[in-house]
């Protein structure tokens, strides 16, 4: 409960921040579309550097420790956010930022790993995931608000708080750690491609970061588009509706997917997802703008959680670092390259065409799947992916 309740702080501090730092960077700076979205997602390339290179040394070190550690710094990069003064140390900060945060992400990931039997890691994970649910839900609707007022200090005080809270919970968190043998060890520490990287976490992570890249055009313009086709008010709401579809799916389907196998559930999540996008691409109202963030809450909480299930039970438990490491880090591509990528095409497209193209990439994701993995294990319960 208390990683989870980690989980939620540190989530919910990247929600605030992500879902202003296009406008941030626009007003306070100047900054173009593309400039923004790059404020916005090298935060998550921060994030991927710090999975792929610390995350194998999470076992070595201890859990704890590793947790302790980057909640510590997470809290310090929160406090620098009110000394920023110009484009170039707003990249700077939100890089630093990031590589705490994916550091602390990839350690509460490991440790519920950890905790949980193989038999039922598709519905613990789905509760435990019910963090990030929560957190998206009220990272952006107080993001907004805030935003709202004028003044980016209350937003960054928001990670002050939750970095601090997070770190007095984690002094008082229980984790089981690995006991490495000494041939273990000498693989954790030996610096190689093999050690940075779980490589059957590869094909499905490179599925999800796709995925993410579709997502993350609503992310970080939301804002932007809700103004745009008069929608700010149900803007605020839209991210409620997105957690009570995560809600839904995360309490009915993990428990389907350990019995059943994957591909009852993430068929309808990517069809869930794929329609949303289109509706939200195509709303002129606010219930149908409402609508289709419950869709394709319903969906997104099911890719993720599915996908990082089965690279997780397909791996050895002192690999459960780097796996959790490798699916992150490559899923974090997608969320942080997304947002440079939809800030070039905005200017061409507009955003109705936009989000259009963000629903043919989620089509393109369901291939992928279908192909890596759904085709041959789709039925295979959750215990039983190789």
């Amino acid at each position: 409960m208390l990683d989870m309740f980690i989980s939620l702080c540190c989530s919910l501090n990247y929600f605030v921040l992500l879902i202003n730092m296009v406008d941030f960077a626009s007003s306070e700076f100047g900054a173009s579309s593309a400039e923004s979205g790059m404020a916005a997602g090298i935060y998550v390339l921060g994030g991927l550097v710090s999975r792929l290179l610390l995350g194998k040394y999470i076992e070595l070190v201890g859990r704890r420790r590793m947790l302790l550690l980057g909640l510590f710094l997470a809290l310090v990069m929160s406090g620098t956010y009110f000394l920023i003064d110009s484009l170039a140390m707003l990249y700077l900060v939100r890089l630093l930022h990031g590589v705490t945060y994916g550091l602390c992400s990839t350690a509460t990931s490991d440790i519920v790993a950890k905790i949980i039997p193989a038999s039922r890691r598709g519905e613990g994970l789905g509760y435990f995931y019910l963090s990030i649910t929560a957190s998206t839900a009220i990272g952006p609707f107080l993001g907004l608000h805030l935003g709202a007022m004028g003044d980016y200090d209350y937003v960054f005080m928001v990670g002050v708080l939750m970095y601090a809270a997070s770190l007095v919970l984690a002094f008082f968190l229980r984790v089981p750690e690995e006991v490495l043998d000494e041939d273990q060890k000498r693989e954790a520490r030996r610096f190689n491609l093999g050690n940075l990287f779980q490589l059957s976490a590869v094909p499905l992570a490179a599925t999800c970061m796709v995925f993410y890249l579709a997502y993350s055009g609503v992310l970080s313009f939301i804002s932007s588009y809700a103004e745009s086709i008069d929608m700010v008010e149900a803007a605020s709401y839209f991210y409620i509706a997105v957690s009570l579809g995560t809600l839904i799916s995360r309490l009915s389907t993990g428990r389907i997917y350990d019995r059943h196998g994957p591909n009852i559930i993430m068929i309808p999540g990517y069809i869930a997802f794929i329609l949303g996008m289109i509706a939200f691409s195509r709303t002129s109202d606010a219930w149908m703008f409402l609508l289709s963030g419950f869709v394709m809450g319903y969906g997104i909480s099911i890719i993720f959680a599915v996908c990082q299930a089965i690279v997780v039970t397909r791996s050895p438990p002192h690999r459960y670092g780097v796996t959790t490491s490798t699916f992150s880090a490559i899923v974090d591509l997608g969320t942080g390259f997304g947002p440079t990528v939809m800030g070039i095409v905005l200017p061409l497209l507009g955003f109705r065409d936009m989000y259009l193209m963000c629903a043919c990439i989620a089509v393109v994701s369901l291939v992928m799947y279908w192909l890596i993995h759904g085709a041959r294990h789709g039925g295979s319960n959750g215990n039983d992916v190789a």
